[in-house]
């Protein structure tokens, strides 16, 4: 077995090991997306006052599942990868690995994959939950919500390498990380779906990573004109966030 499998088999372990870290990646997408079902009034009741034919037909919470997409990629990107690098970093695992043949940059590989997988897992989750509880509609292209939620991933993962890059130990990553998580959600139309937003305010979160995925993920979701700007949004964000983690990270 390659170094690099044995350390993606050891992640995958270690986050097995860690609720909070496991709880983050695979059930609160889908625990949020419930909330919104079983508790909060009224979204279960047909979309009113939005002037798109696409949505006709909608509930409330229909337009939340998207968005829970988008908290399974926060969720992981923001907050479980920067921790695990963070952590490795306080203990000293990255600079003990620059003097072995594995060398550093086959962990910080192997949990990248891991949190690729686990942000899958996320959505997968989620996307079951809403349809099987809550009765919500399937994705208009499947093609395209792949797609999109595939390129925000990478601006995601991206935006918590800066994070990762810097963060001396694991709580001030978390402690960072969780504080960009909740600012994103709001952009993200957790509080308020993208369709229900104010003009302006569905304009300015369109700009930012999160928003820009919700978004992309929304259009692609309810057979929308196709999300371009969203799109370019989302690489616009990708590129200097993966120069920057990658020229300011440190090794110990």
């Amino acid at each position: 077995m390659s170094a690099l499998a044995t350390l993606i088999r050891t992640e995958a372990s270690l986050l097995l090991r860690n609720p909070t870290a496991l709880f983050m990646a695979l059930a609160f997408p889908a625990v949020l997306l419930l909330m919104q079902g079983f508790v909060i009034p009224g979204t279960r009741e047909a979309v009113t006052g939005v002037n798109d034919p696409l949505l006709d037909g909608l509930r409330v919470i229909d337009l939340f599942v998207p968005i829970a997409l988008t908290a399974a990629l926060g969720s992981v990107a923001l907050t479980n990868f920067p921790s695990a690098i963070g952590g490795y970093r306080e203990q000293g695992v990255l600079r003990r690995l620059g003097s072995t043949p594995v060398g550093p940059h086959r962990i910080l590989a192997s949990q990248l994959i891991v949190s690729s997988v686990s942000l899958v897992g996320g959505a997968f989750i989620a996307t079951g939950a809403a349809m099987l509880l809550l009765g919500a509609h399937g994705p208009q292209s499947v093609l395209l919500v792949v797609v999109t939620f595939g390129l925000s991933a990478i601006a995601m993962l991206s935006l918590g390498s800066i994070i990762a890059a810097r963060a001396a130990t694991a709580q001030s990553a978390n402690g960072i990380g969780m504080l960009v998580f909740i600012a994103s959600l709001f952009t993200a139309g957790v509080w308020t779906p993208g369709p229900l937003m104010s003009e302006p305010l569905r304009q300015i979160a369109g700009y930012t990573p999160l928003g820009a995925a919700s978004q992309s993920l929304s259009a692609a979701w309810y057979g929308q004109p196709f999300p371009l700007l969203q799109l370019l949004v989302l690489i616009a964000w990708t590129i200097p966030s993966a120069f920057l983690a990658y020229r300011t990270f440190r090794w110990r």
